[in-house]
């Protein structure tokens, strides 16, 4: 019995994975000619922070033409990179590196100028790089997005998994079910509030074609999460039309969030506190399977709408 449960089990996050399209965990980029043009831009900062040092290094030795005497150098540390390998590598950045550096420096800007490409070179500069860093990205700003989408769940889980420590050590006591779902999901909507004005346009860029599987994946990939830490370890049909559940609750707690403005969301807590209670009484039956598909297209396509227009009035009412 326990070796068919494990192989049940197997098969069952076998399916899940399948269907959430594990592939497309990383952005998708564009064809070749992209990393030829992220090369030129990553030659093209290289060479503007080399050119200063350049002309000084030229300028001392015009001035001592004669009794120049070689600089010692520095003693100190210098900068290195210590690379999967073991190696160490002096003075070199991956190009995932660097564009991670700039799209967390771009969210800063995002308030000001939305999740575009502009963000994106505001946040460069900051770097002390050039703004033509901004065309190793998209046009579109989906990088950005799935960028802080992908910050915001790993917050997320290192958050419940933080909880579950305390737990096991006794340090705090286990939540009910429907509590723990539902703080999970207030903490991850919070993340959102910084930047809770200029999220619509984001849900609107994220419903491109070329966008769905990666913020497909992000979307299945927290709540699989969250399920996780709460302990579920169902091994029946149940696995997936609890998650099912869950997506379509955060999906439409997000949209009611977008157009909140009661004070600290309250609103939006109470439409969550409700939906939570709702599908923890629902039963195992049809009404439960009906349910699951309308909350997952009402959360997932039936939203299209919605954010279309709140993007066009770029403001919450």
């Amino acid at each position: 019995m326990a070796a068919a449960a494990a192989a049940a089990g197997g098969l069952r996050r076998a399916g899940w994975r399948l269907w959430r399209g594990r592939a497309v965990v990383r952005c998708q980029l564009s064809p070749p000619h992209r990393a030829l043009q992220a090369s030129a831009v990553l030659r093209r900062v290289s060479d503007e922070q080399k050119e200063p040092l350049a002309s000084s290094s030229q300028q001392q030795f015009d001035s001592h033409p004669t009794n120049h005497q070689p600089e010692q150098e520095p003693q100190g540390p210098r900068p290195s990179y210590t690379g999967q390998g073991g190696q160490e590598s002096e003075d070199y950045e991956s190009e995932e590196q660097l564009q991670h550096r700039i799209l967390t420096a771009a969210l800063e800007f995002v308030p000001e100028h939305g999740w575009t490409a502009e963000a994106i070179a505001e946040g460069a500069k900051t770097l002390g790089l050039s703004a033509a860093a901004a065309g190793m990205f998209h046009s579109d700003g989906s990088e950005l997005i799935l960028h802080f989408v992908s910050q915001c769940n790993t917050k997320l889980s290192e958050l419940l998994e933080q909880e579950q420590k305390l737990v096991q050590l006794g340090e705090a006591e286990k939540k009910p079910t429907d509590q723990f779902l539902r703080d999970a999901v207030q903490a991850r909507l919070r993340m959102l509030i910084p930047y809770i004005e200029k999220w619509p346009q984001a849900l609107s860029i994220l419903l491109l074609p070329h966008n769905i599987p990666s913020s497909l994946n992000l979307l299945t990939s927290m709540i699989d999460d969250i399920w996780h830490y709460a302990g579920d370890q169902s091994t029946d049909f149940n696995w997936y039309t609890r998650r099912a559940v869950l997506t379509g609750i955060y999906n439409t707690t997000e949209l009611v969030m977008m157009q909140d403005s009661s004070p600290d969301f309250e609103d939006t807590w109470r439409f969550l506190e409700n939906r939570v209670a709702d599908a923890m009484n629902m039963g195992n039956t049809a009404n439960q399977v009906q349910s699951t598909g309308e909350a997952v297209v009402q959360g997932l396509m039936g939203a299209a709408v919605t954010i279309k227009n709140l993007a066009g009035l770029n403001q919450r009412r």
